[in-house]
């Protein structure tokens, strides 16, 4: 941008910005894609003291000697002449302002003290981060540190006491944003990534919720507001188009000059264009007058937020009479359903557009506009930026990715997950509970979304009348946790690399070479002792050999090798003198020195045991806990599939087969069992499964982690290849008739089923036999069937997913236990080693599910894909608040996969959650009225929180905001003082929630419990305290 240009806005910038030669005016905000948000964050708290209007503020060269004159005026509260006209009414009111009273000197030291503030507290969270962070490097978590003595300089504004270089103790500055002093590597790992969690700045117009809050809050609208709301503008228009109101949506042609693609990927541009539009504005002035509405100065005069969220309003009471509704439904549309698990995000959208575009009232062009509305208060994480195609609604991932969500709007206000990506919202949901108090608010969090999770994968039906219960939560955290601890276990075996021989052998040397290092082991080597058997060893064996490598070919025998170390000589024989010196041996001092190392090193050799006899074992253990990785995350693949998919498997008949090439030119009687095998297509198998007439068809390949499911499959597979005959001449003068069995081209990518590659769609491969494995999995009995189609399997642990999985390890492993025992032994090349233990890396990333994010930790490069990553982000470049969360890459440590941090409950904390946690409204609203000042218990069934308890929960919920630097007391100066003369105002009770409220002529109207002044439209239920005790 042209710097002279630029205009600096509480949500944007605009500037002129030339590309190729051409120059024109743009904008960037903080709800798009730009980055501008995390670039910003300090320019934006100094704009919010230099212009608390938040009119503009233009850039002032630090050379010139020239400012803008309306931001001036703005500055001391003046308001700017609008045109020509108003020019000597400002003039007047320069004049008159008194710019040197002491209130008014105070009121601006404050706006200046406050962004100071800001500014330091960003730079001083990032200056500690970096500091704490050179203290964790390549340091195992249980590690102990040691942190008391360390001191880190701080910001002159701070109110921490200083030593004399003007530094403070690090207990006293992690004290300033809630942290305690950490005591362990994994401790201040945690601290670190609470100081690098950067949330977005709230966004402009919310969730679009403003004034349609879920419970009743001073400021939203009453039931009935809503119904006079959702009549306005029943009669169409002239033209028939519609409703009266929803054709706003197509304000300037919006509809008409966008593709649907354009609109649902800019949707928050073009409904911010469309609420900006004067006459747009005009009519919510106009809906809110027709109400009586007071905005937050307590007067009728409301600012252009306030009659935007009026318009929104309108529209969503338009489409969704009821909204909002519970999470995740949207007019009848229920996103949460099980019939939508193991669909992408994507899938489920595009159905809610095409529901939306039943209502007749709705141009069908407008759906993505409208879903975008909907789902920003119902389901935001499908507003979320950059969420990976193979992402699927049921998993544990896409609960993730909830419980992320949920933990932004939460702690940086309602819609600031609009402006993150799908990286940054999941290292969210990576952030470790400091206290009992914040695990259960983060349990809080994430209760919904493991509810629904728990309905998804089949843990449970979904009650009749909808609402979950106590149980049902026990049942779905019990679920989760022990997928988790099955994944956690595939994990480790992932992370074990393949015994080998040298391993082996180099462990069991060390046993009786304790004191040296593998380093020192390796350099070792031994040398024939005896002369006469040197004299007669033959040119290709040689006298001097590593250690390992002679213990490992079964050479190293007692009375044959004396040890060498390194730079040790070898044993001379005295240097002849003339021709005629023969048989000059060792002298008798060298000679005694040979046998007693020969003995020394006997003695050793006898306590190693024959490392080729340990191999097989430990290549069995190795190759069945392999097994047992693959078979669970086989399992988690089927149990993320779509609702059908999973019911066919589960209740129809199942087939298995395998495909491997032909053996070319070999008789079917001649061929072995290893040339069979040799071309055995190992990674990959075809499931088959017959369900009330569909034929279905799933290629399966655990060590990719991928299934795929084929539409295009004859619903008859040729099993065996075809026979040929042939002859075949064993003898002279012995013809025989043989069989050959020849392969066929079949649609299969057979690369994909015999090595690591990828399968690729549309291709066919020659010479193909596709072989049956095991048993048929019969179909359940019919009368069973038509029980069981309403119902949601619980995939992951049912037995017949159990019995597809081990037909397919014992019947199509990735590994023949030969092969893998010779790459054991190291008799195949190196490559093929390298290439093996590249694989295991792949195999280990891949069970690493952090969707969208893979980090390739065998080459240390980020990359983007398919299969997930976790990571932890306590290695991030610390760049403060501009820094954006990419640099979460730039260290990463694994660790445990999904779900090992989210929805669990400290063992210290159990007291305080069980008194907290009653997801029967399958919400997590119970803090909400604690930030709104007010607090009315929903009808739980079980045990309620008490409102003391809840009120402290509040609290901590607002230290965990000033931990992330976006607590409401830091970020915002102190509201202005309630004007003289505010009227006396009277406890009640607007139906059943507890208000402060002031009589306005006739009508009482709730109070703002920040700024004590009239909000809202009239209270309709409103009883003085006096009132209602009587």
């Amino acid at each position: 941008m042209a710097l002279s240009t630029v205009v600096v806005k509480p949500d944007s910038v605009t500037g002129s910005v030339t590309r190729d030669g051409v120059t024109s005016v743009q904008t960037f905000t903080t709800s798009d894609a730009s980055g501008w948000w995390e670039a910003s964050a300090r320019l934006r708290a100094a704009a919010r003291s230099l212009d608390p209007d938040g009119a503009g503020l233009p850039y002032a060269d630090l050379t010139g000697s020239t400012f803008s004159r309306n931001a001036v005026m703005r500055w001391y509260g003046v308001q700017p002449p609008a045109s020509d006209s108003n020019v000597t009414q400002a003039q007047q009111a320069l004049a008159a302002a008194d710019w040197s009273a002491p209130e008014k000197k105070a009121e601006l030291d404050t706006r200046v003290h406050t962004a100071r503030q800001a500014i330091d507290a960003l730079d001083e969270r990032a200056h500690l981060a970096g500091i704490l962070t050179q203290h964790i490097t390549d340091k195992p978590d249980e590690q102990t540190v040691e942190l008391a003595e360390l001191a880190v300089p701080v910001s002159n504004s701070s109110g921490l006491t200083r030593n004399e270089a003007g530094k403070v103790g690090i207990s006293d500055a992690l004290q300033a944003y809630g942290l305690s002093l950490p005591k362990t590597v994994g401790e201040l790992r945690n601290t670190v990534r609470w100081l690098t969690t950067v949330l977005p700045p709230p966004a402009p117009l919310g969730n679009y919720s403003g004034l349609l809050g879920r419970t009743w809050a001073p400021g939203d609208l009453s039931i009935a507001d809503k119904a006079a709301l959702a009549a306005v503008g029943d009669t169409p228009t002239d033209d028939n188009s519609g409703d009266a109101m929803l054709v706003l949506l197509n304000t300037g042609g919006i509809l008409d000059r966008n593709t649907p693609e354009d609109l649902r990927a800019q949707a928050e541009h073009f409904i911010s264009q469309m609420l900006s539009d004067p006459l747009v504005l005009l009519l919510g002035d106009s809906l809110a007058f027709d109400q009586r509405f007071r905005g937050a100065s307590g007067t009728r005069q409301l600012s252009d937020a306030e009659r935007k969220q009026w318009i929104i309003a309108a529209i969503k009471l338009k489409i969704d009479p009821q909204t909002p509704g519970r999470p995740g439904t949207i007019a009848g549309y229920d996103l949460y359903q099980p019939g939508n698990s193991g669909r992408s995000m994507a899938e489920v959208r595009a159905d809610l557009e095409a529901h939306l575009k039943q209502n007749k009232l709705l141009d069908p062009r407008a759906a993505p506009l409208v879903a975008h509305l909907l789902l920003a208060s119902a389901a935001p994480e499908f507003l979320v930026r950059g969420i990976p195609d193979t992402l699927r609604m049921g998993s544990p991932e896409w609960a993730d990715l909830r419980l992320g969500v949920m933990f932004a709007e939460r702690q940086g206000g309602a819609g600031v997950s609009r402006a993150m990506s799908y990286a940054q919202v999941m290292a969210l949901s990576r952030l470790d509970p400091r206290t009992p108090e914040e695990a259960a608010i983060l349990d809080n969090y994430g209760m919904a979304a493991l509810l629904d999770w728990g309905l998804m994968q089949g843990v449970y039906t979904r009650p009749a009348d909808g609402r979950y219960t106590p149980q049902m939560y026990q049942q779905a955290k019990e679920a989760f946790d022990a997928q988790r601890t099955q994944l956690l276990q595939a994990l480790n075996h992932f992370n074990v690399a393949l015994p080998t021989r040298e391993k082996r052998a180099i462990e069991n040397l060390r046993h009786v070479f304790p004191d040296l290092s593998v380093e020192q082991i390796k350099a070792l080597r031994v040398y024939i002792a005896e002369p006469n058997e040197r004299r007669n060893q033959k040119l290709s064996e040689p006298v001097t050999r590593p250690l390992v490598e002679t213990y490992m070919t079964g050479d190293l025998v007692e009375g044959r090798w004396m040890l060498l170390t390194p730079g040790q000589a070898l044993p001379k024989s005295p240097t002849r003198k003339t021709p005629f010196d023969f048989n000059q041996g060792l002298s008798k001092a060298d000679q005694d020195a040979i046998d007693a190392n020969v003995r020394a090193l006997n003695a050793k050799i006898a306590q190693l045991p024959n490392v080729q006899a340990q191999l097989p074992a430990e290549v069995d253990t190795y190759l069945a806990n392999l097994k047992q990785g693959l078979s669970t995350v086989t399992k988690r693949m089927i149990a993320n599939l779509p609702l059908a998919d999973r019911q066919a498997l589960e209740l129809g008949k199942v087939e298995l087969f395998a495909l491997r090439e032909q053996v070319d030119g070999v008789p079917t009687l001649d061929q072995t069992p290893d040339q069979v095998e040799e071309r055995r297509g190992r990674k990959g198998t075809l499931i088959r499964c017959e369900h009330l007439g569909v034929i279905r068809y799933f290629e399966v390949f655990p060590d990719k982690l991928l299934i795929i499911k084929r539409d295009d499959l004859p619903d008859t597979l040729t099993l065996g290849g075809e026979l040929q005959n042939d002859t075949k001449v064993y003898g002279r003068w012995a013809p025989t008739k043989t069989k050959l069995q020849n392969g066929l081209e079949e649609p299969f990518d057979f690369l994909a089923y015999s090595s690591d590659a990828v399968p690729r769609p549309g291709v066919k491969s020659p010479h193909v036999i596709i072989e049956k494995i095991g048993d048929t999995l019969p179909a359940a009995p019919s009368t069973e069937q038509s029980d069981m189609q309403t119902v949601v399997p619980n995939s992951f642990s049912s037995a017949r997913t159990q019995s597809i999985v081990d037909r397919i390890m014992q019947g199509n492993f990735v590994h023949h236990r030969d092969t893998t025992l010779q790459l054991a032994q190291g008799k195949l090349p190196l490559e093929q080693q390298r290439e093996l233990s590249a694989h295991r890396d792949q195999v280990l990333l891949g069970m690493i599910p952090f969707v969208g994010a893979i980090m390739d930790l065998a080459q240390g490069n980020v990359v983007e894909g398919t299969r997930g990553l976790i990571i932890d982000t306590v290695g991030a470049v610390i760049g403060g608040a501009g820094s954006t969360l990419n640099a979460l890459f730039k260290s990463t440590k694994v660790v445990a996969p999904f779900g090992a941090k989210a929805f669990r409950v400290l063992e210290k904390g159990v007291s305080v959650v069980s008194g907290f946690l009653n997801p029967l409204d399958g919400t997590a609203d119970l803090l909400t009225g604690v930030a709104k000042g007010i607090f009315s218990l929903p009808k739980l069934l079980n045990k309620a929180p008490t409102p003391s308890l809840v009120t402290t929960l509040g609290s901590v919920e607002e230290k965990m905001r000033t931990c992330l630097g976006v607590s409401r007391v830091l970020n915002q100066p102190p509201p202005a003082p309630s004007p003289a003369g505010q009227r006396a105002t009277h406890n009640g009770h607007n139906y059943s929630v507890p208000v402060q409220a002031v009589q306005i002529g006739t009508y009482w109207y709730a109070t703002d419990p920040t700024t004590h002044l009239p909000i809202g439209t009239p209270l309709d239920g409103f009883k003085p305290l006096n009132a209602t005790a009587a």
